[in-house]
C-alpha cells in the first residue's frame, strides 16, 4: 500500500513537471509573437511587412476603404526545416469560433481543407503559397472591422498566434479657416495693408486614421506642422509676419490628408491688399515759370491700390486748381496743377503730395522752388587756369558763360562760328551746366565762340571770344601727288602744309623697292618747300616723302609724291623654255622692268616655215606654260611686256615642239617622214611665184636700158613732162620708199608716229584681283587650264587678211580711217599705207614709240 501511494505520488509530481513545462514553453512563444503592432495601409493588395526571422512575424494594423480587398499577413512557415503545418484558424474578436480554417492534418499541406463561416462565405481565401501567406477578404463592409487572429499549429512546434487589425479609413471633414479673431474666412479676405501681419488658423475634424494638415501657396508648402486637440480637432496656424506688393491676390491653401488612394479636403483663401505710393514725380522739366503767364505741371503718381488722392502745395498753402486723371488698371494717377505765377512766387517751394488715405502716416512728396526772373545778361570766357596763346591740339578747352537773368534762362546755346554747336560726348564736345568742355580739341575747332540764352523776356548772347590751337603739320588736300619725267630731266616737287605756328622744318626722303634716302637739295618757305629732282637711272624712280615739324611736334602722316617714268617698260631678260613637250613649251624669264606693278607678259608665236602667227598668249608671271600648240613644228617667239605706258622691246626666242610619234614611220634603222601633197603644192606655187618675178624683173630691166638711150639726146629735145603715168618721172625718195613699202608691206617706216598695236586686250580677272589678257586672233581659242593666259590659234586663208586687235585708244581711234576698221580689229593688209599716213598725221601729246616688228 505504501508502494502504491509512493508510484502514485511520483506521477502526480511527474504530471505537475510536465504541465509546467509546457505552460511555460506556451508563454514563451506567446511573448515571442506578440511584438508592437505596425501600422500599414491596405486596398487591393495591401503593402505587407517584410518578416525580422524564420520564426516571428510582427503584428500589424491594415486600413482598407469600404468595398475594397484587405490582405491579412500570417506568418506559416515552422521554425525547423523538418517540421510541418497541421492547422491553421483564423478567429476575430467578435466571434470565439473560428471564422477560416485549414485542414492538413489528414496528409498533403497543399491538398489540405479549407473552411469559411457563413459570414465570410465566398469573400474570404487563404493563399499559402506567398511569403507570408496571408487571407484575403473580399468587399470590406463596416462588420468586417475587428482584430483578426491567425493561429498556426504545426506537427512538431508550438502552436504560433498572430493578431492584425483590420481598419476601415475615414476620410477627414472639410477644413475650416479663421483669421486670428476666430472669424470664419472664405474665398476673398481682407483687405490688408502692405507690411499687415496675417495671421491664418486651420481646422480639420474627424478622420481615420489620424489627418494630416498642411498650408500651401500654389504649389509652394509653406507650413505642415500641426496639433491634435483633445477633442480629437487637428489644428495648424499659418503666420506671414509681413505681407508684401506680391502677396496681392495669393491663394492660400489648407489641406487636410490621411491616405494614399482619395484626394485629400482643402480649403483656400485669396488675400485682397491695399498699397502705399511707391514714388510720386513732376513730369517735364523744371524751367523757369514766367511771371504772369499760365503754367501746367503735371504730377505723376504709381503704386497705391486702390488709386492715390494727390494734392498740390505751395509752400504752406493748398492749391485748388487741379485735374486728375487715374489710368485705365488703377495703379497710377495724374494730377494736372494750371496756376498764374507772381513775382512773390519767386523762392516758394511747389510741391505735389501723394498719398492713400487707408493707410495712415503715409505719403510720398516731390517738388522744386519756383524761379522768376528778368532778361539773361551773358558774359563768355576761356577757363580760368587756360592760357589762350599755348593752347596746342590735343589740350582740353573750356568755356564759362556766366549768366544773370531775370527770370532764369531756359538754357544756354553754344555757337561755333555762327552755328550751333552739337554736343558729342563720344566726340569730346560736353556742356556741364554753364561751361562747354571741349576735350582733345583739333585744329578744325579754331574759331569765335559765343553762348546765348532765352527767357520770356527776350534772347541775350555773350562776347565773342576766338580760340586759337596750335597744332603739328599736316598735308594740305588738292596737291598734285603724281610727276611724270624720263631719266636726267629734273622736275619740280611742291610740298604744302598746314600748320600753326607756320614756322616748319621739312625733311625729304626717296623711297622705292630697291633704296632708301635723305635728301637735302630742297628750299622752303613757311609753310611750303620745294625740291628739284633728277632720276639718273631707271632705279631712281619712286616715292618722295616730305615731312615737316614745328614747336608743337612732329608731322605724324608725311606727304607722299610718285615720281614714274615715261616710255614703255623693259623688256624681261634670261628667258629660258622648259618642259617642252608634243603640244606646249614653257617660258621662264627674269623681270627687267623696275617697278612695283606685277609684269604683265605677252607672247607670239609665229611658225617659222609659213611666217603666220599661230597663237597668242598672255600671263602675269614671270614662269608660265603655253598649251594647245601644233605637234612637230618650229616656232618663232616674241616676248613682250606690257604696262598703261606701253609696250617693251620684244625678246626673241627659237622654240619647237615634239612630233606625234603617230606620224612617223620606221624603215630600218632610219625614220622617214610621210610626204604630204599639200605640202609639195605649196612648193610648186612658190616656184612658180619666183618664175615670174624673175621675168618681172628682165623686163623692168630691158625698159631701164631704152631709157638710158633716150636720156642721152640733147635737152632742148627732151618732150615736155605730162602727167601720163607711163612717162612721168618718179623722184628716188619717192620711188625708193613706194619700192619699201611694196618689197616689205610688214615693215613700220622709221619716221612714223604710228603706235603698234598689239593682239591683246586687258581683260579683269576675279581672281587675285590681276588684270587678265586675253590676246585674240582668227580663229578658235582654248583657256589654259591654269587660268594664267588665253590661246587662240589662226588658220589664215588666202584670202584672209591678218587682223590685229587695236587698243581702244581714243586719239589713235580718232586718226584711223573707219573705212578699214570693222569691230574690235584694224585690216594690217588692205589699206596699210594709207592707215599709217593718217596716224603718222595725229599730234600725240604723251610720247613717241620706238619701230617694232609686227
Amino acid at each position: 500500500m505504501i508502494l502504491m501511494a509512493g508510484v502514485q505520488l511520483f506521477e502526480l509530481v511527474c504530471v505537475v513537471i510536465v504541465t509546467s513545462c509546457v505552460i511555460s514553453f506556451h508563454c514563451y512563444n506567446v511573448q515571442a509573437d506578440g511584438d508592437p503592432p505596425e501600422e500599414i495601409l491596405s486596398g487591393g493588395k495591401e503593402k505587407r511587412p517584410e518578416r525580422t526571422n524564420s520564426w516571428d512575424f510582427p503584428r500589424v494594423e491594415i486600413y482598407v476603404f469600404a468595398g475594397r480587398n484587405a490582405d491579412l499577413p500570417c506568418n506559416i512557415t515552422p521554425n525547423y526545416p523538418d517540421d510541418e503545418i497541421s492547422l491553421v484558424l483564423w478567429y476575430n474578436n467578435k466571434s470565439p469560433s473560428p471564422q477560416y480554417s485549414l485542414d492538413s492534418r489528414s496528409g498533403n499541406f497543399d491538398r489540405a481543407r479549407h473552411w469559411k463561416s457563413d459570414q465570410l462565405a465566398s469573400r474570404a481565401h487563404f493563399h499559402i503559397h506567398t511569403e507570408p501567406a496571408y487571407l484575403q477578404l473580399d468587399h470590406v463592409t463596416s462588420e468586417d472591422e475587428s482584430v483578426f487572429t491567425c493561429r498556426v499549429d504545426f506537427e512538431r512546434a508550438r502552436t504560433r498566434y498572430q493578431e492584425v487589425g483590420l481598419n476601415l479609413i475615414v476620410p477627414p471633414k472639410k477644413p475650416v479657416i479663421k483669421d486670428d479673431k476666430g472669424k470664419v474666412q472664405q474665398s476673398l479676405i481682407g483687405p490688408y495693408n502692405e507690411g499687415d501681419q496675417l495671421i491664418l488658423e486651420c481646422e480639420v475634424v474627424g478622420g481615420n486614421p489620424r489627418p494630416k494638415v498642411m498650408w500651401w501657396r500654389e504649389s509652394v508648402l509653406l507650413d505642415d506642422s500641426f496639433k491634435v486637440t483633445a477633442d480629437l480637432v487637428a489644428r495648424n496656424v499659418l503666420r506671414i509676419p509681413s505681407l508684401q506688393r506680391h502677396d496681392l491676390m495669393a491663394v492660400f491653401t489648407c489641406e487636410a490628408s490621411n491616405n494614399g488612394y482619395s484626394s485629400p479636403t482643402s480649403t483656400s483663401v485669396t488675400v485682397d491688399m491695399n498699397f502705399r505710393p511707391l514714388a510720386v514725380s513732376l513730369q517735364g522739366k523744371r524751367k523757369p515759370l514766367s511771371a504772369g503767364k499760365f503754367a501746367q505741371i503735371e504730377c505723376h503718381s504709381v503704386g497705391s491700390r486702390p488709386p492715390a488722392v494727390i494734392s498740390w502745395w505751395k509752400g504752406n498753402t493748398r492749391m485748388k486748381s487741379t485735374k486728375s486723371v487715374v489710368s485705365v488698371n488703377g495703379n497710377a494717377t495724374t494730377s494736372i496743377l494750371a496756376f498764374k505765377p507772381t513775382i512773390k512766387d519767386n523762392g516758394l517751394y511747389l510741391s505735389c503730395v501723394a498719398e492713400n488715405p487707408l493707410i495712415e502716416d503715409h505719403r510720398v512728396e516731390a517738388g522744386w522752388t519756383l524761379k522768376i526772373h528778368y532778361l539773361p545778361q551773358l558774359s563768355l570766357r576761356l577757363g580760368s587756369k587756360l592760357r589762350h596763346s599755348h593752347i596746342q591740339e590735343g589740350n582740353d578747352v573750356y568755356f564759362e558763360c556766366n549768366v544773370n537773368a531775370s527770370p532764369e534762362t531756359k538754357d544756354i546755346v553754344w555757337k561755333f562760328e555762327g552755328e550751333e554747336v552739337e554736343i558729342n560726348p563720344a566726340a569730346g564736345i560736353i556742356v556741364s551746366n554753364q561751361t562747354l568742355v571741349l576735350q582733345h580739341v583739333k585744329r578744325t575747332g579754331r574759331g569765335r565762340y559765343t553762348c546765348s540764352a532765352t527767357n520770356s523776356e527776350g534772347l541775350g548772347e555773350s562776347n565773342p571770344v576766338f580760340l586759337r590751337v596750335q597744332y603739328a603739320p599736316v598735308c594740305k588736300p588738292g596737291q598734285k601727288i603724281i610727276y611724270t619725267t624720263t631719266e636726267n630731266e629734273p622736275i619740280h616737287v611742291t610740298c604744302d602744309v598746314a600748320s600753326d605756328p607756320e614756322d616748319v622744318e621739312f625733311t625729304w626722303s626717296f623711297n622705292n623697292s630697291h633704296d632708301n634716302y635723305y635728301l637735302s637739295n630742297f628750299n622752303f618757305h613757311k609753310t611750303r618747300s620745294t625740291i628739284v629732282y633728277i632720276p639718273k637711272s631707271k632705279y631712281e624712280f619712286g616715292s618722295l616723302s616730305c615731312s615737316a615739324s614745328n614747336s608743337v611736334g612732329n608731322q605724324n602722316v608725311p606727304c607722299v609724291y610718285s615720281i614714274v617714268a615715261e616710255g614703255p617698260p623693259e623688256p624681261v631678260q634670261n628667258c629660258t623654255l622648259f618642259n617642252q613637250t608634243q603640244n606646249g613649251i614653257g617660258i621662264d624669264c627674269t623681270d627687267g622692268y623696275d617697278g612695283n606693278l606685277m609684269p604683265h607678259i605677252f607672247v607670239e608665236v609665229y611658225d617659222i616655215m609659213t611666217g603666220s602667227i599661230v597663237a597668242n598668249f598672255s600671263s602675269f608671271s614671270l614662269s608660265f606654260f603655253m598649251r594647245s600648240l601644233p605637234p612637230g613644228l618650229n616656232f618663232v617667239l616674241k616676248i613682250y611686256v606690257v604696262s598703261h605706258q606701253g609696250r617693251s622691246q620684244p625678246l626673241v626666242l627659237k622654240g619647237r615642239t615634239l612630233h606625234i610619234p603617230e606620224t612617223q614611220s620606221r624603215q630600218g634603222k632610219e625614220w622617214k617622214l610621210l610626204v604630204n601633197p599639200v605640202l609639195i603644192a605649196l612648193l610648186f606655187i612658190v616656184v612658180l611665184f619666183i618664175l615670174i618675178a624673175l621675168c618681172a624683173v628682165v623686163i623692168l630691166k630691158r625698159r631701164q636700158i631704152s631709157q638710158r638711150k633716150a636720156n642721152q639726146e640733147p635737152e632742148e629735145k627732151l618732150p615736155k613732162y605730162t602727167s601720163h603715168p607711163e612717162k612721168e618721172i618718179i623722184p628716188t625718195e619717192e620711188f625708193a620708199k613706194d619700192f619699201y613699202e611694196e618689197k616689205c608691206p610688214d615693215v613700220i617706216p622709221a619716221d612714223s608716229k604710228y603706235l603698234e598695236i598689239p593682239v591683246c586686250n586687258l581683260v579683269s580677272q576675279e581672281e587675285g584681283r590681276i588684270p587678265k589678257q586675253i590676246c585674240t586672233a582668227a580663229g578658235s581659242s582654248t583657256r589654259d587650264f591654269d587660268g594664267n593666259f588665253e590661246i587662240h590659234e589662226i588658220h589664215p586663208t588666202e584670202s584672209e587678211n591678218l587682223q590685229t586687235k587695236m587698243w581702244k585708244d581714243p586719239a589713235l581711234l580718232e586718226g584711223i580711217s573707219s573705212e578699214y576698221y570693222s569691230g574690235e580689229y584694224i585690216d594690217l593688209q588692205t589699206g596699210y599705207r594709207r592707215d599709217v599716213a593718217k596716224a603718222s598725221s595725229l599730234t600725240s601729246h604723251e610720247r613717241h614709240f620706238k619701230q617694232t616688228d609686227v
